[in-house]
């Protein structure tokens, strides 16, 4: 059954800067129906945005008044307030009972607003003059100057290359304006632009062997099946359920650092003319704790998907000693006259994800030390294919994009493919540059 988690109907889903005294009552529920929370152990809050996970709040079990209702109340006090600016967060609970952790909603995440106080910013008042009325003002007191001699008559100017009055009245006319929530107001679109305060960019692949995917044993747990390439990287393909190119924990654990923002990104392709699949990222783990969301499905690739490069955020609490498993990108579902296929795995540190590059150690292949040196491309050659790929910041136009929330809260000023997890309608939808559709390719 899915998890899920709404608000009751009396409370409020947005909360003020400033404001200590507002509380959320959300419901923990399985398929809608109210989760009996009166055996469990602990349970916590954790809030985030598009960035990934910021911070968590715990709430006293025997706090809750009525715990067959499935009810939870999240108390938004100074302490939880603190560093949270204005804009649009997501909310998710998590309760630990001797069963183990259930997380709340199990499909996406539930949204909920911190809007701005009348003090958040600073009004003021600027007196404005038009052009014209500058000219007239000047000219009124250029009358009152004593006029000289009257020199000889000049060359008459050239003003062609001057700017005229109505050209610098219609430039004066453009108009950028802050929201106060992140965006900005260009002539009236909203435009988000790059947050140097929360987006990072990474770049360095910590993961080794992702081009030529023909290890099995030191990083990554499935080599290549076909001869099909894509960007001159080989290709994983399946046509059965859970199963993709996974990260082994015991080689990645050791590369990160908890409470650190990592991006895992690949491309994704369903060849199946009929048949849409669900994309989701599960981490097989025995023991490693997580910040930011895992074990869900954020995508449907729909027939003759075409290539997609998907990202997904992973921030680690904490890693056990000894660790096994996997962390991979997984198909739930079977395609039944075509492929999911899987190429250029990723794992850089940062909140934007980046188009593919080899990991450092990737530019030589060590085992080609063993061969002829005639047979081996000196390292002036291998160099200077790879420094053409380089690596530059994923187009934004070609990167999906995910996020969440209901019908009301959907984004604006965006590009054709942009993905949205519409909580209202509980499915994810597309953008088609014109309109929004489900995978069935409905409007809706």
């Amino acid at each position: 059954m899915a998890k899920t988690l709404s608000f009751t109907d009396t409370s409020p889903q947005t909360v003020k800067i400033g404001d200590t005294t507002t509380s959320f009552t959300l419901i923990c529920g399985n398929d809608n129906v109210a989760t009996d929370l009166t055996k469990v152990t602990s349970i916590t809050v954790k809030l985030g945005n598009a960035s990934g996970y910021l911070k968590s709040a715990t709430v006293d079990p025997t706090s809750l008044t009525d715990p067959t209702t499935g009810q939870v109340t999240v108390k938004f006090n100074a302490d939880l307030m603190t560093s949270l600016p204005a804009g649009s967060y997501a909310i998710e609970v998590w309760v630990d009972d001797s069963a183990g952790t259930s997380i709340y909603p199990s499909d996406g995440s539930t949204g909920f607003t911190i809007a701005n106080n009348i003090q958040s910013a600073n009004g003021s008042t600027i007196t404005t003059i038009t052009f014209d009325d500058f000219v007239k003002a000047m000219n009124k007191a250029a009358s009152t100057i004593a006029k000289g001699d009257k020199g000889e008559k000049g060359d008459t100017p050239d003003l062609s290359n001057y700017t005229t009055v109505t050209d610098l009245n219609n430039g004066l006319s453009t108009k950028v304006t802050d929201n106060k929530n992140g965006t900005e107001q260009l002539n009236g679109v909203q435009v988000q632009p790059y947050n140097k305060l929360s987006d990072t960019i990474g770049g360095r692949n910590l993961l080794i062997n992702t081009a030529q995917l023909n290890d099995s044993t030191v990083c990554l747990d499935n080599k290549s099946n076909t001869s099909d390439t894509y960007l001159g990287l080989n290709i994983y393909q399946i046509n059965n359920l859970w199963d993709g190119v996974g990260v082994y924990w015991h080689y990645l654990a050791p590369k990160l650092k908890t409470n650190t923002n990592y991006i895992m990104s690949e491309y994704v392709i369903n060849t199946s003319p009929t048949t849409s699949v669900n994309i989701g990222v599960f981490g097989s783990d025995t023991g490693v704790v997580f910040n930011s969301p895992i074990n869900y499905i954020f995508l449907t690739l729909p027939p003759n998907s075409g290539w997609t490069r998907i990202s997904a955020l992973v921030n680690i609490a904490s890693v056990p000693t000894t660790v096994s498993g996997t962390l991979k990108f997984e198909n739930a579902n079977k395609p039944t006259d075509g492929y999911v296929q899987f190429a250029g795995l990723k794992f850089e540190q940062g909140s934007i994800a980046t188009d593919w590059t080899p990991a450092p150690e990737d530019k030589v292949n060590v085992s080609d030390m063993r061969k002829p040196a005639s047979d081996v491309a000196g390292i002036e050659e291998v160099n200077a294919k790879q420094d053409k790929i380089g690596y530059t910041p994923a187009d934004d136009s070609k990167v999906l994009h995910l996020s969440t929330g209901d019908t009301t809260a959907r984004p604006t000023s965006i590009s054709a493919g942009y993905q949205y997890f519409d909580t209202s309608l509980n499915k994810p939808i597309w953008y088609t540059g014109k309109n929004w559709v489900d995978a069935t390719g409905t409007t809706v």
